[in-house]
């Protein structure tokens, strides 16, 4: 008994404790403690914690007063959100308004751009390739400075910090840091780097300023400069991840391979995540032709990060291995990534014609010829997949052309001429065959035969075909090194007046503006010859009318010009040699102003040379395709 009283007492000490009520959010009606959902609007409700679960007097004036204070909570928020949209919504119509604005400046400043290219078109002035191309590059050098500068900003104080604990802080070296930035904005590129090698003698042990000063070189494209630069760094920092990417790759544009991939190693064991050391060190073995290397390299990287360049390059490995499904596959992804990688396209539609899809490598290589209808390559296999199948040749030609690309291959190249004429013999009707003789005779000097085997080309008249262009090349250019610039200046002058082919006409007008500038004739003729030609030339070609203009410049003593339009050549085109122009450039430059008064050969290979690497490749094209 006593038991049960003391537990009937211990109960009636116990306080009852009364459960709070959950108010709703959205409602606010009041709900019994353990609902998940509101009994009058059935809205989810939210349970705060952290409230004490104390005794509440729950009557009806409490729950008033807790709704009243809900409501013009939720009215307090409800308008702070209304009047922040409403903020938004006035700053999204004055960007609205600012970018149409911008829209009218930048299409009346195109009009204005369009207006005066036409003027200076119409007054001979330049051509609207030549804007098109110096308005390329003075972006891509704006665009690289303005980056340079962007990176410097970021750096300017800790290169100064250590300076001053260095001791070596001083005014000049101060003005000199200063200095650096309008210059980069200027685009005074020489003026940079030679303002950085004096800091960089200031202040020998200051590794902010030789990253910087190695990141400049890098993108400037002066590797050696880069590789020493990250080299300091590497010595005073000590293992740095990016230091050894950037050195990997400097070291890479100048074969150094062993110091390229041991710097690539380390940055990999360093950041094993990254995709940046797999992917140069695969570029690094393709370049070496070290294929299975590179594979193994690029689909590690890719694995980490798709990149449309990793991509294209895993698939040129592909394909190189004769794997071309897996190529087609990687040159896929990477154009699904970058819609306008034209290495990439122009790749997959090899990798289609090396599986027999024609259908597909001409809509492929259409895609690529409206993305740059200038480019001879793009144009040429345009022509050929579209027209009727090539006839095959015989046998015996084909045996004869397959020994002529071996001798040609391991250098005899009086062989090969030899075995391409008799290629031609068994196969008359084709012009590719005589076209290839025709060049490969130019080329070694054989001016009989190279005019002959032209003649019989363009007898035949293959108009519109680069065969036709080829043989012009051949003809004029055969003449002209012949020494008999008379005799090329009356060929070529008719080819330029009577010819319908535009790519014809511009080799002959190419031709006649060299002729004009050795005969000592018509500059000014011989200059707005060279423009027609880089008007109508492929892309590949360009770089040999700017180089004639580079040396029609230096006979008209204009030398910042030349050398304008050697930059320009050497950038087009790596096969022209602009050593001869260069080096009359710098010896006008030592005689204090004054250009020579000749002019040698403007090229180590001529246009023949270079038309001959893509006739060779039409034709192995051709026999291909006809083979299918």
């Amino acid at each position: 008994m006593r038991a049960a009283s003391g537990e009937n007492r211990a109960a009636a000490s116990t306080p009852t404790r009364r459960t709070e009520p959950v108010l709703c959010q959205l409602c606010g009606v009041a709900n019994p403690d353990g609902l998940e959902h509101c009994r009058s609007c059935g809205h989810l409700l939210l349970v705060v914690s952290g409230v004490p679960q104390t005794e509440v007097d729950a009557d009806d004036e409490i729950l008033f007063e807790a709704q009243e204070q809900l409501d013009e909570h939720l009215l307090e928020r409800i308008t702070s959100l209304e009047e922040a949209i409403r903020k938004v919504g006035s700053t999204v119509s004055t960007f609205a308004d600012r970018l149409g604005h911008l829209e009218h400046s930048l299409a009346v400043a195109h009009a204005g751009v369009e207006n005066i290219a036409n003027l200076l078109e119409e007054e001979g002035v330049v051509t609207r390739t030549e804007i098109a191309d110096g308005w390329e590059r003075t972006a891509d050098r704006e665009l690289t400075t303005r980056d340079l500068a962007r990176r410097l900003r970021a750096r300017v104080g800790r290169i100064m910090s250590h300076a001053r604990h260095e001791g070596h802080a001083t005014e000049e070296f101060s003005r000199k840091l200063m200095d650096l930035e309008p210059a980069l904005l200027e685009g005074d590129i020489t003026a940079v780097h030679d303002v950085l090698a004096e800091l960089g003698k200031s202040d020998p042990r200051n590794d902010e300023l030789w990253s910087f000063i190695g990141e400049a070189a890098f993108s400037t494209g002066e590797s050696e400069i880069a590789e020493s630069a990250f080299l300091r760094v590497l010595e005073l920092r000590g293992p740095h991840f990016e230091t050894l990417v950037y050195l990997g790759n400097s070291a890479a544009d100048l074969r150094h391979w062993d110091q390229a991939r041991d710097a690539l190693e380390r940055a990999r064991v360093m950041v094993p995540e990254s995709f940046l050391p797999d992917f140069a060190l695969g570029g690094i073995e393709l370049r070496r032709g070290n294929h299975h290397k590179a594979i193994h390299h690029l689909e590690a990287s890719i694995a980490r990060e798709e990149y449309p360049q990793a991509l294209y390059l895993l698939g040129s490995c592909r394909l190189q291995l004769g794997e071309s499904g897996r190529a087609i596959t990687a040159f896929k992804r990477a154009i699904e990534l970058d819609p306008g990688f034209e290495e990439a396209i122009d790749r997959l539609g090899a990798a289609y014609l090396h599986r027999g899809w024609i259908k597909l490598a001409l809509a492929t290589f259409r895609r690529l010829e409206s993305l740059d209808p200038h480019r001879l390559r793009y144009r040429e296999t345009v022509r050929l997949l579209a027209d009727q199948p090539p006839k095959n040749l015989s046998i015996g030609a084909t045996r004869l052309v397959e020994r002529a690309d071996h001798a040609l291959a391991v250098g005899q190249s009086e062989r090969a001429l030899d075995l391409y004429e008799a290629a031609g013999r068994e196969a008359p009707e084709e012009p590719a065959l005589h076209a290839t003789a025709a060049l490969l005779a130019s080329t070694l000097g054989r001016t009989r035969r190279a005019v002959a085997l032209a003649r019989q080309v363009l007898d035949d008249r293959p108009a519109g075909s680069a065969f036709a262009a080829a043989a012009t090349a051949a003809l004029l250019e055969s003449l002209r090194l012949a020494g008999r610039p008379r005799a090329m200046r009356r060929v070529a002058s008719a080819i330029y007046r009577e010819g319908t082919d535009d790519f014809s006409h511009g080799i002959a007008a190419y031709e006649l503006a060299l002729v004009e500038s050795e005969l000592d004739g018509d500059l000014g003729r011989a200059r707005a010859l060279a423009r027609e030609a880089l008007e109508t030339t492929p892309r590949e070609l360009r770089s040999y009318p700017l180089a004639a203009l580079a040396a029609i410049a230096l006979r008209r003593g204009r030398l910042s010009e030349a050398h304008s339009y050697l930059e320009r050549a050497t950038e087009s085109r790596q096969i022209v040699s602009p050593r001869p122009v260069g080096e009359a450039f710098a010896a006008a430059l030592d005689l204090g102003g004054h250009p020579p008064t000749t002019t040698g050969p403007v090229f180590e290979t001529g246009i023949d040379h270079e038309l001959l690497t893509h006739v060779r490749r039409l034709s192995s094209l051709a026999r291909d395709l006809a083979r299918r």
